[in-house]
């Protein structure tokens, strides 16, 4: 053995260091991807948050408890199999590897799950009364489309009444309190108004005040993203000057799609309330709620410029 000297105390420390040395070396950096996804709305890093959002991140896609909410639109009024946008964006999210629920009061079109709250004719506060029973279990995606028209002689949504349009971006911002004063994690994503061929002026002016109102709320902090139908569906594409063919709602699918893109970016998802440690839900209940419907690519016309949150087109 060898003495115990000053010099062999020194040799020690010199190759105690040496060995730390060479480990830091090989570890490999943080890249700047990981600390941007850790920077929340305002550019303040959330320390105790970011570690979960990164940690969901590495485990992948999880169970999407999704709540579509509007009007006769979202019930899939004018599409020949009634699903509307719905089975094309729920086939998307499946083939992208996230797994669906879509939930909600009411049931229409072909597609196996097939839930929504999409209440034919109702006005943004008529609309807001009837979802508490999905509320309560807490959707952690809601989209929102309260197509403003409908067919009927009498007319019975906010447009065709004339209801109050320069408050309607107040009537919204009230159901997006009540949504995220019982689900705080939710993420919402809102629809501007389609095209209409009765009632032009009043669409833009509903469309802007939601773009105002999107905008407020994500400055405050809140978990949301505006899909900007309006600049995407075009009046041509309307079979009745208010709702879209097959093909418009495809269209609507694709807009959703590239706005679900921008929530997921900037880390706004969540899991869902009963879901295992990874957010996910067993093979067995993911194959009931497929019920057999196609998980393939739906194919999507492309959406490509500023993103769903600003402006862009298709090809």
């Amino acid at each position: 053995m060898w003495p115990s000297t000053p010099m062999h105390w020194v040799v020690q420390f010199a190759l105690v260091w040496l060995v730390c040395l060479s480990t830091l070396a090989v570890a490999e950096p943080l890249s700047v991807d990981t600390v941007v996804k850790s920077i929340g709305l305002n550019g303040k890093i959330d320390l105790e948050g970011s570690t979960s959002t990164l940690q969901k991140r590495d485990n992948g896609t999880f169970l999407l408890r999704v709540m579509p909410l509007g009007a006769s639109i979202t019930m899939g009024y004018q599409s020949t199999d009634h699903n509307g946008y719905r089975k094309a964006l729920r086939q998307q999210l499946r083939h992208a590897g996230w797994q669906v629920d879509m939930i909600g009061s009411l049931r229409n079109g072909t597609m196996h799950n097939n839930q929504h709250e999409g209440h034919y004719g109702n006005r943004i506060d008529q609309v807001e009364t009837k979802i508490q029973a999905t509320i309560l279990q807490k959707p952690n995606l809601i989209l929102i489309n309260t197509n403003l028209t409908t067919p009927k002689a009498s007319g019975t949504n906010d447009a065709d009444q004339n209801y109050q349009i320069t408050t309607a971006g107040l009537r919204m911002n009230t159901l997006l309190t009540t949504l995220y004063t019982a689900i705080p994690t939710t993420t919402i994503i809102l629809s501007t108004l389609l095209p209409n061929k009765k009632h032009p002026d009043q669409v833009h002016q509903i469309s802007s005040q939601y773009r105002e109102l999107v905008e407020l709320r994500r400055q405050q902090g809140y978990r949301i993203v505006l899909a900007d139908m309006s600049t995407f569906i075009k009046m041509s594409q309307l079979v009745d000057g208010t709702h879209p063919g097959d093909y418009g709602y495809t269209e609507m699918a694709a807009v959703w799609w590239a706005a679900f893109l921008d929530a997921e970016a900037e880390g706004f998802l969540d899991f869902a309330d009963g879901t295992g440690a990874d957010g996910r839900i067993s093979a067995s209940e993911e194959a009931e709620l497929d019920g057999g419907d196609s998980i393939g690519d739906p194919g999507l016309p492309t959406i490509y410029g500023a993103g769903a949150a600003g402006g862009y087109g298709c090809e």
